[in-house]
């Protein structure tokens, strides 16, 4: 089997994503319209979230739901030399970080200034929300924004015969940790997303009777 679909980038398949929905943890749908660049990362979007099994409604991105990641950059409070500190991606932020000088070992607690974190996390890139299409594989996360986006990596994983010679650094297949590449794990891994697949329409078909 050969896999030579286009090099998509994720975010080509955030148009419909499918996360847990916050109110009552049934699938709910995030519909985005993507302008017409997309990367980096899309601006100028606009994004809603529904859930038709509880009605919740969410069109409002500053309510962001998903990690954030702090950083410190300033002078040392006692000898003035340049300070630079970041935090792993959480959910929970704090205030403040005590951080000990790499020049006069002087340690003084700073406030630290959080930002979104969109990177390689199970949630989705425009509400933070947690992505229904999750599961756990060998220690690993591997997350899914669709069927779509499913069906793709399926389709790569499954391949023996895979052409990467065009793919970018935006890449999905690119982008992809060395554990989903791995031809020891695809059948691991194809049997844990056919059963995403088959949850998600169990859920989905359930909620729309």
């Amino acid at each position: 089997m050969r896999f030579n679909k286009p090099a998509y980038p994720t975010v080509h398949f955030s148009e419909e994503i499918w996360v847990n929905c916050p109110k009552c943890s049934e699938p709910a749908l995030v519909k985005t319209e993507l302008p017409k660049y997309t990367l980096p990362f899309p601006r100028g979007h606009k994004s809603i979230c529904s859930c038709s099994h509880c009605g919740f409604q969410e069109t409002n991105e500053s309510n962001w739901s998903g990690f954030v990641q702090g950083f410190i950059n300033r002078a040392c409070g006692n000898c003035g030399s340049g300070i630079s500190y970041t935090t792993e991606p959480t959910k929970e932020p704090y205030e403040t970080s005590e951080i000990t000088c790499d020049v006069c070992k002087a340690t003084r607690e700073y406030e630290i200034k959080w930002y979104r974190y969109r990177n390689d996390k199970p949630t989705d890139p425009y509400f933070g929300f947690d992505l229904f299409l999750q599961t756990s594989i060998k220690d690993n996360v591997l997350w899914l924004y669709n069927i779509d986006h499913l069906d793709y990596l399926k389709e790569y994983v499954e391949a023996k015969l895979r052409e990467d010679d065009v793919r970018h650094k935006y890449s999905m297949i690119t982008n992809l940790p060395q554990w989903v590449k791995s031809s020891k794990n695809r059948e691991v891994i194809v049997k844990k997303v056919n059963k995403l697949r088959h949850e998600l329409e169990k859920k989905t078909l359930h909620n729309n009777t």
